[in-house]
Parts: C-alpha cells; structure tokens; sequence
C-alpha cells in the first residue's frame, strides 16, 4: 500500500480548511536495501497540530529528519506553500520558516537563556556579541509568548526545569516567528504539571498559525493535543484522521491495521486472542 491509498479522515468537512503550508507528496527514502519510507504523502496546515504515531522503525524519525533537512529525500516532493522545496541542510530548513526541536533540544547548558534565544541569530554591535541588547530583546519576547516568569534571562540553561527549557525551545519558535514547529517527543520525561505547561506552549503555537507536528509514543498524551493523527508503519502511511475523541485503544488499532496488510491477513480472519496478541507486539 502507498501513502495515497492510505485511510483519510476529514475534520469538519463543511468548514474550508486552509491550504497546506507544508506537504510531502510520495516521499520515500531508502538506506541501501532497507526501505525507510515509501511514497508517503502528508500535509501540514497552519494552525494545526499533527501527532505522528507508529511503533518503532515505523519511519517517523526518518520524516522529522528530511522535513528538517537533515535528510534529503530519495524520491517525491516536497512543498511549501505549494512551490517546490529543496531542503539540502537543517539551515535551509530553518531559514524557510521550519523550527526542529529535538529530544536533547538543541540547547547549550553552559549558556544563558538570552543566549539560547538567539542561538545562531546573535546580535552583534561590530566585531563584538550585543549581550545587552539580546537580554533586553529576550525579555520582552518572553513577556509577549507567555514566559515572563522565568528567571533571570543571564542566567544559565542548566538551571531550567525540562519544562521551561521545552517552553523556551518552542517559544523561539514563536518568537522568531517561524511557520512550522517539528517537536520530537516533547513531554519525554516531563511530569504531569510539565507536560500541561508544554501542552499550553504548543496550544500557543497553533493560535499563532504555525503548522505543528508532534512525535509522540505516548497515546494517551497526543489525544489532548492533536487536532489530526497520521500513523506510520514500516516507512508507509496507512491512516491520517481527524482527532474525533479516539480512544488509546483506538489509535493502537491504526498501527495494528497497518501491520495486518503488511502480512496480508484479514482482521476478520484472526480470533480475539491473536489479535490482542499483535497488538502487544
């Protein structure tokens, strides 16, 4: 089965959606013989979050790295706002307007949080760092997106709770006024109250207009954040559907399909225990 064919799902169908500000029409990347991704289409529109779910191998990680350019895809196109994108370096990526926040972040524990803020964009006044000026500017910005609370911004990095350094790495999205955010599991060891204040951050993105895409193992989380699901499975697409109020169970039985139709079973051809059995795998 290709990207194309895969199952659809059509939130609020009366209401005109947005055009895609990000899309993958037949994407595939192999790595010698092993096939990473097949023909997989997918769109992002702003104001929108997308959770990407499947099991490991699935081809998520694949994805993240050629929307942020540290890939380049084998086959298929890439669009932003309906032109033809060529992402040859995660810089290429960033300066069309797509921010890639990782597990480890992207942060620099040693530095100060200004400093993080404009890590790669610093202002300089000649030859010379503009400290003052990017203390300044990183206040007033984390007052306008909601981060006025944090401490000092001279002080450093290492300091933050995992909360607050997701919050600042997803706020410089905001604040630099990116169009698309890519976070890669953004609540991995958070606590709950952590994982609601990112939750907020990223809610915060989405009445911004970015288009957001969201990683996550975690079924249970990604039913409070997504507005769309799109399930990967062996590097192909085989179920994109509105976020209609699934259950865990639910969203599990998405990847569980795609398995199926790998091996060529019919569901209704398995007893309960073989099923709950693959489920499990």
């Amino acid at each position: 089965m290709t990207g194309g064919s895969s199952t659809e799902g059509v939130a609020g169908a009366a209401l005109v959606q947005p055009s895609p500000w990000f899309e993958a029409r037949r994407v595939g990347k192999r790595f010698g013989s092993v096939v990473a991704l097949e023909e997989v289409d997918v769109a992002f529109r702003p104001g929108e979050i997308v959770a990407l779910i499947g099991d490991n191998g699935s081809g998520k990680s694949t994805f993240v790295k050629i929307a942020s350019g540290v890939y380049q895809p084998d086959g298929g196109t890439l669009l932003i706002e309906g032109r033809e994108a060529r992402l040859r370096s995660a810089k290429d990526a960033r300066q069309a307007g797509i921010e890639t926040v990782h597990q480890d972040l992207g942060l620099v524990d040693s530095m100060s949080i200004a400093r993080n803020f404009f890590l790669g964009a610093e202002l300089r006044r000649g030859p010379f760092l503009d400290l003052t000026r990017m203390e300044r500017e990183t206040r007033k910005m984390l007052v306008e997106i909601g981060l006025g609370n944090l401490r000092a911004v001279g002080q450093e990095v290492s300091r933050l709770s995992g909360g607050e350094r997701q919050a600042i790495s997803i706020g410089r999205a905001v604040a630099f006024q990116k169009r698309m955010l890519i976070l890669d599991e953004p609540t991995s060891a958070l606590s709950i109250k952590e994982t609601e204040t990112v939750f907020e951050f990223i809610r915060m993105a989405k009445v911004r207009g970015l288009a957001v895409l969201c990683v996550m193992h975690n079924l249970v989380q990604v039913r409070d954040i997504a507005d769309r699901f799109v399930v990967f499975w062996h590097g192909r697409k085989v179920a994109d559907v509105a976020n209609t109020g699934q259950s865990e169970k639910e969203l599990a039985e998405y990847i569980l399909e795609g398995k199926l139709s790998e091996l060529g079973i019919e569901r209704s051809s398995l007893d309960t225990g073989t099923l709950r059995a693959l489920m499990q795998e």
